[in-house]
C-alpha cells in the first residue's frame, strides 16, 4: 500500500474530506461506512494496462473530438461557483454514465461501441481512469454478474488477491477487488497491481479500473474519491 494516507484518517478526517468534496450523502457513507477509501486504498500500487481486446479501433476516438463520446452535465461541476471549476461535470458512454471529474484529466481513447464502451483518461498526475461498460441484464444477481467478471480475470491469466468489498456511488452499488498480474520480462517476472470496481445500477453495469505506475496515490485521493462518489450509473 506504500504511502497511501487513506487508511490511517481518523473517521472524523474522512468525514470532513466527503464535506470538502461535496459528495452526495449516499456516496459518502458508501465510502465512510463500507470502504470507499480503504477499497481504493488497497490498490495503490498498479501498473496494469488495460487489455488489448477491449480496444475497437473502428469505434475509437481516433481523428474524432472527445464531444462525440463526452457531454457537459453542468449540474456536477464543482465548486459550482467557479468559472473554471475544479471539477466538471461530464455524461459518458452514451448516456451511461454521469460523474464529476477533475477538469484537468484529458481522453486518451474512447468508443461508443454499442455494448462495448468505454472511455478512458488520463491524469497530470500519472495515474489513468477508464470505465467499461459490462454486460449485465436488470435484476441480475451478485453472484452472476460477478462470476462472469472473475472468469474473464482468470482466463487473462490475473489473480485476484482482494475481492467484496462493498462500496456504494451517487447512483450504483458495487464490489472493489486488488488484482495482481505477473508479466514475464527479460529481467524475470514483473508482478503489477490494479483496482478495479464493479458498479451496477438498475439498468447497467460499469467496471472502473484504475492504473497508477507510483505506489502512492495519497495524493490523489481526493479527486478519486470525488470522481467515484459522485458516479452515477443509469
Amino acid at each position: 500500500m506504500g504511502g497511501c494516507s487513506w487508511l490511517r484518517d481518523s473517521g472524523s478526517a474522512l468525514e470532513a474530506r466527503s464535506n470538502s468534496l461535496n459528495l452526495p450523502g449516499r456516496a459518502c457513507r458508501g465510502w465512510r461506512g463500507t470502504g470507499l477509501a480503504l477499497a481504493l486504498a488497497l490498490g495503490c500500487a498498479g501498473t496494469q494496462q488495460p487489455s488489448n481486446n477491449r480496444t475497437f479501433y473502428d469505434w475509437s476516438l481516433g481523428d474524432r473530438a472527445a464531444a462525440d463520446f463526452e457531454q457537459p452535465r453542468e449540474a456536477l461541476d464543482w465548486p459550482p461557483e467557479q468559472s473554471d471549476p475544479d471539477f466538471v461535470g461530464v455524461e459518458v458512454l452514451q448516456g451511461a454514465v454521469r460523474f464529476s471529474r477533475p477538469s484537468a484529466w484529458l481522453m486518451r481513447n474512447a468508443s461508443n461501441r454499442p455494448d462495448a464502451a468505454y472511455v478512458h483518461y488520463i491524469s497530470p498526475n500519472a495515474y489513468s481512469f477508464v470505465i467499461y461498460q459490462r454486460p449485465y441484464a436488470p435484476g441480475q444477481s451478485w453472484r452472476k454478474l460477478c462470476a462472469s467478471y472473475e472468469a474473464e480475470l482468470t482466463g487473462a491469466g490475473s489473480k485476484i488477491v482482494g475481492q467484496g468489498i462493498p462500496i456504494a456511488t451517487s447512483r450504483g452499488q458495487g464490489r472493489a477487488y486488488s488484482i495482481e498480474t505477473t508479466f514475464k520480462s527479460s529481467a524475470g517476472p514483473i508482478v503489477s497491481r490494479s483496482r478495479e470496481l464493479l458498479i451496477h445500477g438498475d439498468r447497467r453495469a460499469v467496471l472502473v479500473q484504475i492504473v497508477h505506475q507510483e505506489e502512492d496515490l495519497a495524493q490523489d485521493d481526493l479527486e478519486l474519491l470525488r470522481a467515484i462518489g459522485t458516479l452515477e450509473v443509469h
